[in-house]
């Protein structure tokens, strides 16, 4: 009984634990998301500068 007992704990775990990295995969890709999200952004705005001083160069 004792085994038994064991193996439906180690299950429970098992299943617990695979929730658990479940959700950090998923709060992963959001992550992933956001950066490349503001990666972009940054691009843009890097962008600008470059070309505002460039703009000031030439007058």
């Amino acid at each position: 009984m004792s085994v038994l007992k064991d193996a439906i704990a180690a299950m429970k775990e098992v299943a617990l634990l695979s929730d658990k990295v479940e959700k950090a995969g998923q709060t992963l890709t959001e992550i992933s998301k956001e950066l490349r999200d503001h990666d972009r952004r940054l691009i843009v705005i890097e962008t600008t500068i470059d070309i505002a001083k460039n703009q000031n160069r030439l007058k």
